[in-house]
């Protein structure tokens, strides 16, 4: 698919549309999971579906660790096979199937530990607690299965395989559904288990999923002292997601804990909410998924008006799809219900729950597409805030405010949530409006011709902030009568790969310190970062020019004839020079300085797994306070020397 063409000027609405059926499917066959349990163990006992919602929180938080860890992995590996680095990838995938199989043996020994308390805390009827131990001990104890798919299919995934995992998919939840009636009703030969079956029947699906991805996702694993490096960046990669997953666990947490004061029906009531809201949710969640390419490109490409226009497609589509959700659960609350229980006391609460929670369908559009919105866009801290303040500050604290008033007010959690969390992505949607990149529409220039020039040496220039490095870099290439290249190569990556100068410019700083890798690896960063790497082969191939920044030193590494420089300088010598040429204050300069090394920094790791500045991996470092004049002449001996060894 050439991404230029299709998300830079294809209708939106038609790429949403081509886009979504496949992650519908999968989120389809998700969702089976979560509803296939509940509807058979509906009918065999009603403690069973209250203990279901009672340990549903808990599989989340499992689902969070084992999916985050996945997408860890995922992250890294797509930027590394996005720079050529096959072989490194291979080590992450590697480390996949050690770390996995480490993090089930610790969440199933915590789980098997705490269960019983845990059970205790949320319940007091006894039948309740033994199936929630029944239950949760041999889903999280046996989770094996959920661990390693969930790694083995971002391993594929990332190697462009997405077939093979949604098979696995479909196979899994197809075992679990044969094997529930079976197991939990004793049909066919096997014993009655009761709730019990219903959890081999979950275990069993995740186990024939993980072994039909086991073939292609299983690596071997790479030596074992680059394991703690390795994981390390993983979790960096992968930490967000995990934390932002773990919110929703607190959350339902949070809110079972509080209806547990009314009764257990009351809470029987909230989980089978989010069971039916698991299917209803289905349209939602893939434009969710499809709408982040669309916007980081066009963002990418200061196509604002694109941008603007797949949000506000986004925003019709799922009111208009909610909408359904809205009506079904104002109009047939009763036969929701009832499709999993036959208390009617669930059903007398949920009935009322239902009909005040699917007022919130409506502003839950925006409340959820606000912060993938935002994460589309690389601000990253926005998008997480928005999850924060939805699940953390709003949902609990709202919840037990409105049960003081009693159970009937408790459900105006919902709509009041949703609504606040709308009206704060809507302020910060305001502020990006605000913002100089998104008003200001400058006219492109022409992009600078390549130089070719005769065959020799190629310098590439890695340097701190104030040290002079760009002037001395033009001092060298002077001197030596090639090309120089830094402004220039950004204005060919952007013709290159039809993405704003600006945005290549500022590649390595348009995200918080915390969260800047995780923005190098989205996907319009990546597609950047490679039409960067083709200009710097093209530059090499056209004989000898001097190349400031863009850890080109390292890109370049196979050629022979590539001379890496780092120049730096005392910290006092660059806040002087960084004043004298940019008018910033002593605080200021030393402050940008910081942001500015660190941000190159974390560029420079991203691109290369080194350390940026390393004297190894460099043939000269020279301290330019001698003076930019006097260090371009000491390069260029050194290059001379080169030349002509004595």
């Amino acid at each position: 698919m050439n991404t230029s063409s299709i998300f830079g000027t294809e209708k939106i609405s038609r790429i949403l549309l081509r886009l979504a059926p496949p992650v519908m499917l999968a989120q389809l066959i998700q969702a089976l999971y979560n509803i296939i349990d509940s509807l058979f163990i509906g009918r065999y006992s009603e403690s069973g579906l209250t203990a279901l919602s009672i340990i549903y929180p808990l599989q989340l938080l499992m689902i969070a660790l084992a999916v985050g860890t996945g997408v860890g992995i995922n992250t890294v590996m797509a930027a590394e096979l996005g720079s050529g680095h096959r072989d490194r990838a291979e080590e992450f995938a590697g480390v996949g199937t050690p770390l996995a199989a480490g993090l089930w043996v610790l969440f199933a020994l915590v789980c098997w530990c705490i269960l019983p308390a845990y059970a205790r805390m949320s319940t007091h009827a006894e039948d309740v607690i033994r199936d929630v131990v029944v239950y949760g001990r041999i889903v999280c104890v046996f989770s094996t299965g959920l661990f390693l798919e969930s790694v083995w299919t971002k391993i594929l995934q990332a190697d462009g395989d997405m077939t093979t995992p949604m098979i696995a998919q479909i196979l899994g939840a197809l075992t679990n559904i044969l094997l529930d009636p079976l197991l939990i009703f004793g049909l066919l030969g096997p014993p009655r288990m009761g709730i019990g079956g219903a959890a081999v029947a979950t275990v069993t699906g995740q186990m024939v999923a993980a072994l039909i991805v086991c073939r292609k996702g299983l690596r071997r694993p790479p030596a074992p002292a680059v394991f703690p490096g390795h994981i390390a960046r993983i979790f960096r990669m992968g930490l967000p997601n995990i934390l932002m997953q773990s919110a929703y666990t607190f959350y339902i947490l949070g809110l079972n804990l509080i209806l547990a004061g009314f009764s257990d029906q009351a809470v029987t009531a909230l989980g089978l909410y989010y069971k039916w809201q698991t299917f209803f949710f289905i349209p939602l969640a893939a434009m969710q998924t499809c709408i982040v390419p669309v916007i980081s490109f066009n963002y990418a490409a200061r196509k604002i008006d694109r941008c603007r226009r797949t949000l506000a497609v986004a925003v019709g589509f799922g009111l208009a799809l909610m909408a359904v959700g809205t009506l079904c659960f104002l109009i047939l609350p009763g036969p929701l219900l009832r499709t999993f229980t036959s208390d009617e006391r669930v059903v007398a609460i949920g009935r009322v729950g239902f009909r005040i929670i699917g007022i919130s369908f409506l502003p839950m559009v925006t409340s959820l597409i606000f912060p993938v919105f935002f994460q589309a866009l690389g601000f990253s801290l926005k998008s997480s805030l928005l999850t924060i303040i939805r699940t953390v500050v709003l949902f609990v604290p709202l919840g037990y405010l409105f049960s003081r008033l009693g159970l009937g007010w408790f459900w105006l959690t919902f709509p009041v949530t949703e609504t606040l969390t709308s009206l704060v992505g809507a302020f910060f949607y305001r502020q990006f409006l605000g913002q100089d990149y998104v008003r200001s529409q400058p006219s492109p220039a022409p992009a600078p011709a390549i130089q070719p020039t005769r065959p020799g040496l190629i310098l590439t220039i890695d340097r701190q902030h104030g040290s002079s490095g760009k002037q001395i870099g033009k001092l060298v290439a002077q001197r030596l009568g090639v090309p120089f290249y830094y402004k220039e190569m950004i204005a060919l990556a952007a013709q290159e790969s039809g993405l704003d100068r600006q945005f290549i410019s500022d590649l390595h700083k348009n995200a918080p310190d915390l969260l800047r890798e995780l923005y190098l690896s989205s996907r319009v960063v990546q597609y950047a970062v490679r039409a960067q790497d083709a200009i710097l082969h093209k530059l090499a191939d056209s004989g000898s020019c001097v190349i400031v920044g863009r850890a080109a030193g390292y890109v370049l590494r196979y050629y022979d004839n590539v001379v890496r420089v780092f120049i730096h300088a005392p910290r006092a010598y660059r806040i002087r020079r960084v004043m004298e040429i940019y008018g910033d204050s002593p605080a200021q300069a030393r402050r940008n300085i910081r942001r500015s090394d660190k941000a190159r920094a974390s560029y420079y790791r991203h691109i290369s797994g080194r350390r940026w500045g390393d004297a190894r991996d460099y043939a000269l470092t020279v301290d330019a306070s001698i003076g930019p004049e006097q260090a371009a002449d000491l390069i260029v001996r050194y290059l001379q020397s080169l030349n002509n060894p004595s």
